[in-house]
């Protein structure tokens, strides 16, 4: 890791413009690790934040940084800033996964900071770090914050320390001694849990639409799956409702199947450890981590999605430890 940081380093002083991108329907693990490479970088730099639609937690984050001076750009104005540029692309490494692709073909010098196993249609990078065993992207920001010896601001650590509870669900996966260690320091950098627990607080009525959708989900040997109807639901929403289900008693994985667009089903998994949800969503053309894994599926329809999803997890049932 050090050697990485240290390669980055130098690739940062030989560029005149830095640019931080994250993945499509960003979570808080995304803005989290931008934020810290961004406090790490030692020259004026840029984080590319997205128009579209964001969930309620990403909006609070977003209004927790109003005061902080953040250098922020979006499609509209970054080519303002593609001179000799370097774009740092973090917590993703596919293609179709990042925030505004059209930029790959402006900027050749390009940096992966990730912690997914890697999956089809990979960007091509001059340098890059991929840690699977990393809770998050985060996890890797703040070693690289240590690297330099930065420190940050309490709204800055408030909300790396949300990114990585988020993608730890609670520190419940994916989570290691180093993982708290960096909670850990998070805390000691002034992190304030309760701004945090406003930014992940949800409101009553979601609260129950999110129950009556787990009402109608079924247990399938121990895994649960929830078919959500009616309307387009941001992949972020049904990460949420994957990680709500592995709350239950029995259940080891976690499968929810949403529209994400007209023709364009989304399917996101969840696991505690013992089933290889990576595995599953890799032969339905997705991909992601041990634990933690989604697909997208064109032109079907939710019936047909599930079909396909209970097709593969009985064909992969020995080697996912399926009982």
């Amino acid at each position: 890791m050090i050697n990485f940081f240290k390669k980055l380093d130098k690739e940062i002083k030989t560029h005149k413009n830095i640019i931080i991108m994250g993945h499509k329907n960003p979570d808080l693990d995304c803005i989290g690790s931008s934020l810290g490479i961004y406090k790490s970088i030692e020259k004026k730099a840029y984080i590319f934040k997205t128009k579209d639609k964001l969930n309620e937690s990403m909006k609070k984050a977003f209004k927790a940084l109003e005061e902080e001076n953040i250098n922020f750009i979006d499609k509209t104005n970054y080519k303002d800033h593609l001179e000799n540029a370097l774009l740092i692309i973090t917590d993703l490494h596919r293609k179709s996964l990042i925030e505004y692709e059209e930029i790959l073909q402006e900027i050749k010098d390009v940096v992966i900071i990730d912690h997914h196993i890697i999956g089809k249609d990979k960007i091509e990078s001059k340098l890059e770090y991929i840690d699977r065993q990393a809770s998050s992207a985060t996890e890797i920001a703040v070693q690289y914050l240590k690297h330099k010896e930065k420190e940050i601001d309490s709204t800055i650590a408030t909300i790396m320390l949300a990114g990585i509870e988020i993608d730890t669900n609670g520190y419940n996966m994916k989570t290691t001694e180093k993982t708290f260690k960096t909670a850990a320091y998070l805390m000691s950098m002034g992190a304030d849990n309760i701004l945090k627990q406003n930014i992940l607080k949800i409101s009553k009525e979601e609260y129950i639409k999110r129950t009556k959708q787990i009402e109608k989900s079924y247990l399938i040997n121990n895994m649960m799956i929830c078919k959500l109807h009616k309307k387009n639901y941001n992949p972020s929403y049904l990460a949420t409702m994957s990680e709500d289900l592995l709350r239950f008693d029995k259940v080891e994985a976690s499968f929810t199947i949403g529209k994400l667009a007209n023709n364009k089903i989304g399917i996101s998994a969840r696991s505690l450890g013992n089933i290889n949800v990576e595995t599953i969503m890799s032969n339905l053309g997705g991909g992601g981590h041990l634990t933690d894994a989604a697909c997208q599926i064109e032109n079907a329809t939710i019936k047909e999605a599930e079909k396909k999803l209970l097709q593969v997890i009985k064909e992969v049932k020995h080697e996912s430890n399926i009982s």
